[in-house]
């Protein structure tokens, strides 16, 4: 049967499988088509959005991150400001209604996951390389998710006014702090989801845009005038210069990653973002790993307990925690087949977390 004569619920049945390019295309090949698209018009851009870049509820918190701070008549200190933007992200309910410019701004943000996800099968499977494969449906959602989760950090805590303000590590004697307050609204599946893009994340500074001296030393014999031109150091300096470099956001990376090639020119891109940047170090990791024992104190079973990587772990090395594997963003193949209401899915079990 020709699409043409299909009835109206079953157009829109097509509509909301299709992502966002596929949904905008269908509309244009006829007025019924079109006229169909009108009907749900934001119900069926919000679901071909979800298709694309989903989840919804992670992009819509980050775009709410990323929106300029306003100014008032009066003065507000950085903490207020920034304790107040927490709180609507906090919460900012999964269903929230969507508007053609909230959903417009998404679409900047989606576009930038998506070439991560094309672009992190090289990293999820450096090490067992011979295994690389293209992320499916639900990892993408994953891998999207703490992109968001990562992207919205960046943008609340890791800018120049935020780090000068408090450049100090969150701890367990500042239960409110903003930084914790935000990562606890994550379950512990996230967590681990998040860590394990943060690990890649290190790797991808370490071996690739910016490597110390014994990462070249290792793979190739130069002399050391010629390790001087392309390493970046070592020892204490090193890790200092490491972990300012965490700050960068995913579309520094990005860029980076696909448009530098020598040092001058990732060293030209440091030094634009001002000597600020390098005043402070980033705290992710820092605040997940608080969160974490702040669980494990409450449930034992609640914390990133014996946390394990498979993607960053040689096969000969396996360990036997089996029960974090399935918590990975891409599946390991050892593994289960993938079950939507399986509780250690995409989503996970939510129950427990806090929304303060």
């Amino acid at each position: 049967m020709s699409i043409t004569k299909l009835s109206t619920e079953l157009l829109q049945k097509i509509y909301e499988s299709c992502d966002l390019i596929d949904a905008l295309h269908l509309s244009q090949t006829s007025k019924r088509h079109y006229s169909v698209l009108r009907g749900r018009y934001l119900p069926i851009l919000g679901r071909a959005l979800n298709n694309s870049y989903g989840p919804i509820p992670s992009l819509h918190k980050l775009v709410i991150s990323s929106e300029p701070e306003k100014k008032g008549r009066r003065a507000v200190g950085t903490e207020i400001r920034r304790n107040a933007l927490v709180d609507r992200i906090v919460q900012l309910p999964d269903d929230a209604p969507l508007s053609i410019e909230l959903m417009t701004k998404m679409v900047s943000f989606g576009r930038i996951a998506s070439e991560w996800v094309e672009i992190f099968p090289q990293f999820r499977w450096r090490i067992d390389y011979k295994n690389r494969r293209f992320l499916k449906a639900h990892e993408q959602q994953r891998m999207r998710r703490a992109l968001y989760h990562y992207w919205t950090y960046c943008n609340l805590f890791h800018d120049q006014i935020y780090t000068q303000f408090d450049p100090d590590f969150p701890g367990e004697r500042r239960p409110r702090d903003p930084r914790l307050r935000l990562v606890r609204t994550y379950s512990t599946i996230e967590l681990v989801q998040l860590s394990e893009f943060l690990k890649h994340v290190v790797l991808l500074i370490e071996t690739d845009l910016y490597p110390s001296n014994s990462v070249i030393e290792a793979s190739h014999n130069f002399s050391p005038k010629a390790v001087a031109k392309i390493a970046w150091g070592y020892g204490a300096g090193y890790r200092y210069l490491v972990d300012d470099l965490l700050k960068y956001s995913p579309l520094d990376l990005l860029y980076l990653f696909e448009n530098t090639y020598t040092k001058t020119e990732r060293a030209e891109y440091l030094i634009a973002q001002g000597l600020a940047f390098e005043d402070a170090p980033a705290t992710l990791e820092r605040a997940i790993s608080c969160v974490s024992f702040e669980r494990q104190a409450l449930d034992p079973t609640g914390g990133l307990k014996n946390l394990f990587y498979p993607a960053l772990t040689p096969r000969s090395h396996m360990a036997k925690q089996q029960e974090n594997v399935r918590y990975g963003i891409a599946d390991y193949e050892g593994q289960d087949g993938y079950l939507e209401d399986d509780p250690y899915n995409h989503d996970g079990d939510r129950s427990g977390v806090s929304q303060s």
